[in-house]
């Protein structure tokens, strides 16, 4: 410059009228947008653009186009001046045709009537560049610029060489509806499915070699009960009923017990398997019960008189709220014979439960519907079965109590000086119940702690925040509470609740801090104050795996979190918006680089109802003070009933929800 000094620029007032379109190679002196040229300067003393205009980041080109992997672009090119003046350069971004030729201008700024981005002064020879702002260029799409220098006084007389640039593509776009603000709410009972149990049962006794020889020396499983009587019980394994056996079983089961159930979902599951919820069990295994009877002759020969075969089930039903629950014992009559193979009548017999629980747990006698007492004639075959009401009290000294049920069971016929005994067996390790009074001394309940209970967030009243669980579950390694991957979620109750003091919120601090989506959320984040009670709303910031959880990335590993992150920053980033009335989608944020899908936390920008709407009852029902009874670390799983259809597995995550 002829004075070698800058001259300051002058931009022009906002809202200026944009003159789009103008000659790509026209003079940069045509369309001033870094200020005025001065007339009667030395031509030599111009400044110059380089020649090698670059886009960003990452800065790297595939077939001579710029990668860019955010619509924040920065553009960058070097400047010169003759003069060793400070200069700067005017960025210009056009669309491109079919043949990759410059075709339309893209207003990138208000400041000027040319739309063109001028970056700040720098010295000669180094760089200049500017970053385009978000929402002036769109995912997907390729673009050229070129550059132009000003030193305060002079421009170049022709643009640089142009510089072809393609933003990436989106990664996420999940398409959703409207949200429903009079959606019901989700009936979480729906969701509970049977999770299969294992209980302590004694080993089954190997087969008779013949009729009369005893299955186990006396004492294991036989007892001589007087008058020259033996009696054995033991237990057999489900397989040693036959299909028929097992299917006559369950049918007589289903038949007898669908109005006499403790609760309806059992008699539609299989004889062979023991089942249980969080507060329900039913044990289905039907582990055979064999009775025999054996007589001891004059001459020392024993012979076997008759033997029963039964199949049993057990079912128990918890109370959240009570420490005192009810089990019930069904017994099913599948065989009767003599030492022959024929029909005996060496009885009657009567099987006698005797069920109890430990420690600290009281139980009731048994009430009976049925009579506990067979002809063994082959002609009786009805079912019977005993209620017992038990009290667990151990949570009157501590606030957490084990309790484990014993079930053993007695047998006798006339004439037998004592009953003989068999073993059931115990509920360790599945079956074993839990009673508490950690939310409030004065309400202790009662759950099957080995069940994972299943929470499922409301998706017709507020769809972005369940799609943004749905693909942070799916798509990340960690997946934090899918089922399918047995990854379940860990509870993380408020910070007197826990083993170290930590509070939740905390957490919550790490991924979203306090303002971070009014100062740092995507803008186009959509808000719903029209679906709110005060019409008010704002953007917020919605973080998962939940704060409330070890999966947070925002609970320290030193206190057992398992995907410690520093920021929020390093989560995978989205928003959700309205496309049109009726049509959401969550987004993947372009403004920043692609997810690599080895993330272990997502933060995504949407509605502040329907971000907190969307854990409306939660923990609720599932802390300790609700039906479910979570107490620290017990673990859960989330589900997205409502995206079984979509695909996770591949690079970019498209799906319509609800499926078309």
């Amino acid at each position: 410059m002829a004075n070698g000094t800058a001259a300051a620029v002058q931009p022009a007032p906002t809202g200026v009228h944009f003159i789009p379109n103008p000659d790509p190679d026209g003079a940069p002196s045509a369309r001033p947008a870094a200020g005025p040229e001065r007339a009667g300067l030395v031509a030599a003393s111009r400044p110059v653009s380089g020649k090698n205009p670059q886009a960003g980041p990452t800065f790297t080109q595939t077939s001579g186009v710029w990668n860019v992997d955010r619509t924040t672009t920065v553009l960058r090119n070097t400047v010169t001046d003759a003069d060793g003046d400070k200069a700067n350069l005017t960025f210009e971004v056009y669309t491109t045709d079919a043949s990759g030729n410059p075709k339309d201008q893209v207003k990138l700024t208000d400041d000027n009537p040319y739309g063109a981005l001028v970056s700040p002064y720098v010295g000669s020879g180094t760089t200049a560049e500017v970053t385009v702002p978000y929402g002036k260029l769109k995912p997907g799409t390729t673009y050229t610029f070129h550059t132009s220098a000003y030193d305060g006084s002079l421009y170049e007389t022709t643009w640089s060489p142009w510089a072809k640039f393609r933003i990436r593509s989106r990664s996420v776009d999940i398409k959703l509806p409207e949200p429903d603000k009079n959606a019901p709410k989700v009936d979480l009972d729906a969701y509970q499915e049977p999770q299969e149990g294992r209980r302590n049962v004694p080993d089954p006794e190997p087969p008779l070699a013949s009729p009369n020889v005893l299955p186990a020396p006396l004492g294991k499983g036989c007892t001589d009960t007087g008058n020259n009587t033996i009696h054995c019980l033991t237990m057999g394994e489900p397989g040693d009923l036959t299909k028929d056996q097992r299917a006559q079983v369950q049918k007589r089961l289903r038949t007898t017990t669908d109005a006499d159930d403790l609760f309806e979902w059992c008699h539609n599951l299989l004889v062979g398997t023991d089942y249980f919820k969080r507060t329900e069990a039913c044990l289905k295994k039907a582990t055979p019960i064999h009775s025999r009877t054996y007589s001891k002759l004059p001459n020392g020969e024993i012979i076997q008189v008759g033997v029963a075969t039964f199949a049993s089930m057990i079912q128990m039903k918890l109370d959240p709220a009570s420490t005192t629950f009810q089990q019930r014992f069904w017994l099913v009559p599948v065989d009767f014979k003599d030492f022959e193979g024929g029909l005996s009548e060496w009885g009657p017999l009567t099987m006698t439960p005797e069920f109890s629980c430990t420690p600290q747990c009281s139980t009731s006698a048994p009430q009976w519907t049925g009579a506990p007492t067979w002809s063994t004639t082959g002609t009786d075959w009805h079912t019977a079965y005993a209620t017992f009401t038990h009290t667990a009290s151990g949570t009157d000294t501590s606030n957490v109590a084990s309790v484990q049920m014993i079930w053993k069971l007695w047998g006798t016929t006339p004439g037998t000086l004592e009953k003989w005994a068999g073993n059931l067996g115990t509920s360790t390790p599945d079956l074993d119940i839990r009673c508490d009074k950690v939310a409030d001394p004065a309400k202790p309940g009662c759950v099957f702690s080995e069940y994972k209970p299943t929470w499922v967030m409301n998706f017709k009243k507020y769809p972005p925040a369940v799609a943004h669980a749905w693909l942070i579950q799916s798509k990340l390694p960690n997946h934090p509470g899918s089922k399918a991957a047995g990854k379940p979620m860990l509870f993380l109750p408020k910070a007197d609740k826990n083993a170290t003091n930590h509070d939740p919120e905390d957490n919550r601090k790490v991924i979203c801090p306090d303002g971070w989506a009014a100062k740092s959320g995507n803008p186009d984040a959509t808000t719903v104050p029209e679906l709110t009670p005060n019409n008010k709303d704002s953007a917020s910031c919605d973080e998962f795996a939940y704060a409330a959880s070890y999966n947070s990335g925002g609970m320290p590993a030193a206190k057992g979190g398992l995907n410690e992150v520093t920021s929020g920053d390093q989560c995978v980033q989205t928003y959700a918006t309205r496309a049109t009335q009726g049509e959401w989608h969550l987004y993947d944020d372009i403004r920043t680089t692609a997810p690599t899908w080895k993330e272990v936390c997502g933060r995504s920008t949407m509605s502040g109802w329907i971000n907190s709407g969307s854990m409306a009852g939660f923990p609720g029902n599932f802390s300790a003070s609700g039906k479910f009874h979570l107490l620290d670390k017990d673990e859960y799983w989330v589900a997205f009933p409502e995206f079984a259809h979509c695909d996770a597995s591949k690079a970019t995550v498209t799906c319509t929800v609800p499926k078309p």
